[in-house]
């Protein structure tokens, strides 16, 4: 059955290869309520240089295997965040629950920048279905991979495609 979900994700990924997502914009407040925009955000990963990664991962509360990626993924942001890669998690969760979504940030001490889209309007804007749902974009602004849903294991691809950007 895994073999089946890498084969249906190298279909849709490899269709989706080279989409631009230079055009696409945003803009939301981070945890701490700072105004963000992904388009700018985009900018200045270019401005660090040629290579880049940036993985933007949509989450949860409820989701635990949102949780568990975001988990799973820390090693992976420490070993290249250096390298120019970026990772935003996007926590999707009611207005109501931004003390428990803070609280859980802090509590798990996540690296990464944690923006907050309670209407879902960045979800629906980057085609979102599912979650856990993340793209994976280079510093050029295209899309170089898309997953949907989360099994324990698939943070070494993810680690993978994020290493084939950045050498």
């Amino acid at each position: 059955m895994r073999h089946l979900f890498a084969l249906l994700f190298l279909l849709v990924s490899g269709s989706l290869a080279a989409q631009d997502l230079t055009s696409v914009n945003f803009h939301l407040r981070d945890v701490e309520g700072k105004d963000r925009s992904f388009q700018k955000y985009m900018e200045e990963v270019r401005a660090k240089g040629e290579k880049g990664a940036v993985l933007v991962s949509f989450w949860a509360m409820w989701c635990e295997p949102c949780k568990q990626e975001m988990k799973a993924l820390r090693e992976t942001f420490e070993k290249y965040s250096g390298k120019n890669f970026h990772y935003i998690a996007i926590n999707l969760d009611n207005p109501r629950s931004l003390a428990k979504v803070k609280a859980y940030v802090s509590a798990q001490k996540l690296p990464y920048e944690v923006w907050l889209d309670p209407n879902s309007e960045a979800f629906k804007k980057l085609n979102g279905q599912a979650m856990p749902y993340s793209l994976l974009v280079n510093a050029k602004g295209e899309l170089v991979a898309k997953r949907t849903g989360f099994i324990a294991g698939e943070e070494k691809e993810i680690e993978e495609d994020i290493r084939k950007i950045l050498e």
